[in-house]
C-alpha cells in the first residue's frame, strides 16, 4: 500500500512536517527533516531564472518532492507511488539514516551498493580521509 514504519529512533528526528523525495542519486527514497529541506530549497533558490539547465535540475527535483508530510499514529509514513516507481520499491526495503536525511532503498538495491562500496571501502576510505580531512 505504499506505507512506512519509520523506527522509533528515527521518529523524532523527522518531526512532525517533513519532505519525501528523491535522493541526490535516483537511487532512493529520501525523507527530510522541515528543516533540512528549507536548505535545500535554499540552494535551489541560488539557480539563475535564465540557466537552462540549471532550471531543468530545479524543476526535476521539485517534480519528485512532496513536501507537508506527517506520521500516522502509528508512525507510518504513506510513499507517492510516483517515487515508488521511480526507484523501484517493493515490499522489502531498508531504511538508512544519515546526518541529515533518512534513505528508504529497495533491499536488494541496497544490498548491491553495499557489497559493491566493501569491495572497494579501501579506495573510498582514502577519497573521503583526503577529501574532507578526516
Amino acid at each position: 500500500k505504499g506505507r512506512v514504519i519509520i523506527p522509533a529512533s528515527f521518529r523524532e528526528a523527522l518531526g512532525e512536517d517533513f519532505t519525501i523525495t528523491i535522493n541526490p542519486n535516483k537511487t532512493a527514497v529520501a525523507i527530510y527533516p522541515k528543516a533540512m529541506w528549507d536548505q535545500q530549497l535554499e540552494r535551489l533558490a541560488q539557480i539563475n531564472p535564465m540557466d537552462r539547465i540549471g532550471l531543468q535540475y530545479e524543476r526535476y527535483v521539485m517534480s519528485v518532492s512532496f513536501s507537508g508530510n506527517s506520521m500516522d499514529a502509528q508512525g507510518r509514513v504513506l510513499i507517492p507511488i510516483k517515487l515508488r516507481n521511480k526507484i523501484g520499491l517493493q515490499r522489502d526495503i531498508v531504511l538508512v539514516g544519515l546526518n541529515s536525511y533518512i534513505e528508504i532503498w529497495y533491499a536488494e538495491v541496497y544490498a548491491n551498493m553495499e557489497a559493491q562500496t566493501e569491495a572497494d571501502f579501501e579506495d573510498i576510505s582514502d577519497y573521503v580521509y583526503q577529501k574532507y580531512s578526516l
